[in-house]
């Protein structure tokens, strides 16, 4: 028997919180494009301009895209947003994203879309920015390198001070869809690669250029390449529902996009362009069964069908998540959904538990993941759409926010992640009327600052607290009496203890 389909319910209305936004039209313009009436009920049929972003002052070097968030959070699970944010504006065969470079990077954000953390990336993009475990101790990981009209990159392991612990490369053309850490030290990583073969039967040339997705684990500390499978040793065309030429003169037929380790120590891969889910021997390389798409082994339920879909995890109870996109057209009006299945043993059949969408319907031409948190909730990153969104174990909408600039992500998490950076705390002063000042001060990453306190004094080695003021979010204003020497700000935990200061400044 299907078991219970939790469908949440209504959105709370459209706030603009923490954030001075910025390309709101050009978002606006954006999601009209897709779909007009969609937009209207996002954002009102009256919808003006978000005002251009102010870079922060003691920061003017980043700009970290604006978050909108339209489900304040309530009762969402502990820890921070994780997104990767790119413009997917750019056109095919750029050499990296152009338009708004300076909001591409890892970025972490907290519920109320203020910046923890954010690297401003010069060149090509980071994706599937999150918290995994290394040697121990958690890190953060990404990938960076190419996305749009070309593959390469590398994968990157970050400590808790955002120095760079490991540099993974693939042995060969790295690429963004998956970055999985093992307890072996080892690196679970996707690849695509162009091979010259014959496409006579789906129509193209007798020595086509086709793509083929490659799966391989990679031991970190030697680069040594462990285990390596490739999608056209395995898997035919004659499974592909994606055969067309593309822009760049190949057939990207598999379209590989996620691997995960099931109980049992094999690996579960999915392809977007076959619609299916490979459980392949991590031994032989041998396929021991397919899940959906044109050959699937197991019977499934018309309402527990999936088509392009993203991110596939076997949970502990044994289900499965996955993303559903349900097309891979840009110009798609199919409503994405995140879902629950169960694989029944014994009838060979699956089956839908539960699923998750919004009021809104919302499209998702590629890209999305759903992640299992720990009380029984998800958190679902919605792809091409823009924005992310947590619901709790009753299917209830508990938070959902967008990228405020056109931006979108190709996964989203909420994770716990705990940080002091190597380097000082940042401040600016600004004279202000009636013989005041006001002192900006920040620190990029830090995550246990609850106050901040201003010193000033005759010599950068003889201050003396002057104002304090409770952390209000990436940068906090602090106004004091006008003083004439040197300013510093002084970073304190909860309990009042010092975690650092930044250097001080002539008034």
């Amino acid at each position: 028997m299907v078991g219970l389909v939790r469908v949440p319910g209504s959105e709370s209305k459209l706030t603009r919180r923490g954030l001075v936004a910025a390309g709101g039209a050009a978002l606006g313009a954006l999601l009209a494009a897709r779909s007009p009436a969609r937009a209207d009920a996002l954002f009102g049929a009256d919808s003006t301009p978000l005002a251009a972003r102010s870079p922060y002052r003691s920061r003017p070097d980043l700009q970290p895209p604006p978050i909108i968030v339209a489900t304040p959070a309530s009762g969402t699970a502990p820890g921070y947003v994780f997104l990767s944010p790119f413009d997917i504006t750019a056109k095919p065969g750029a050499p990296s994203i152009p338009a708004s470079q300076s909001h591409v990077g890892p970025l972490i954000v907290d519920s109320t879309g203020e910046p923890v953390w954010f690297l401003p990336l010069g060149k090509g993009a980071a994706m599937g920015l999150r918290v995994q475990r290394f040697k121990g101790k958690p890190v953060l990981t990404w990938f960076e390198g190419a996305v749009l009209g070309g593959y390469g990159g590398h994968y990157v392991v970050f400590d808790g001070t955002y120095h760079r612990l490991a540099l993974v490369e693939a042995g060969g053309h790295g690429d963004l869809h998956e970055f999985l850490l093992t307890p072996q030290h080892t690196a679970l990583i996707t690849m695509y690669e162009e091979i010259t073969t014959d496409l006579s039967s789906i129509g193209g040339a007798a020595n086509g250029r086709l793509v083929e997705g490659i799966v391989q684990e990679v031991d970190i500390a030697t680069g040594r390449v462990l285990f390596e499978w490739r999608s056209f040793d395995h898997v035919g065309l004659d499974e592909s529902f994606q055969t067309e030429v593309t822009p760049a003169g190949n057939v990207d037929y598999f379209h590989l996009n996620s691997i995960d380790i099931d109980r049992d120590g094999n690996l579960l891969v999915s392809a977007r362009h076959t619609s299916a889910v490979y459980k392949i021997d991590r031994r032989t390389g041998a396929v021991i069964w397919r899940l959906g798409g044109k050959k699937s082994d197991w019977l499934v339920d018309r309402n527990a069908a999936f088509a392009f879909q993203h991110d596939v995890r076997r949970r502990p109870d044994g289900s499965i998540t996955l993303f559903d996109n349900r097309t891979a057209l840009p110009t798609a009006i199919v409503a994405a959904r995140g879902m629950r299945i169960v694989l029944h043993e014994r009838t060979v059949r699956v089956s839908l538990v539960e699923q998750w969408s919004t009021r809104v319907p919302r499209t998702a031409w590629a890209m999305g993941n759903v992640q299992q948190l720990d009380d029984g909730g998800v958190f679902i990153g919605w792809g091409t759409d823009g924005s992310f969104s947590e619901f709790g174990p009753d299917g209830r909408l508990r938070f959902d926010a967008r990228f405020g600039d056109g931006s979108v992500g190709y996964r989203a998490y909420r994770l716990n992640w705990q940080a002091r950076p190597s380097g000082a705390p940042a401040i600016a002063v600004v004279p202000g009327g009636a013989g005041t000042m006001t002192v900006y001060a920040s620190w990029n990453g830090a995550t246990d600052v609850a106050r901040w306190e201003v010193r000033t004094g005759p010599r950068p080695d003889n201050v003396q607290a002057v104002g304090s003021s409770s952390r209000t979010g990436f940068e906090t204003a602090i106004t004091v009496p006008l003083q004439h020497g040197y300013a510093t700000a002084v970073a304190l935990d909860a309990q009042g203890g010092r975690l650092g200061a930044a250097a001080p400044v002539a008034v």
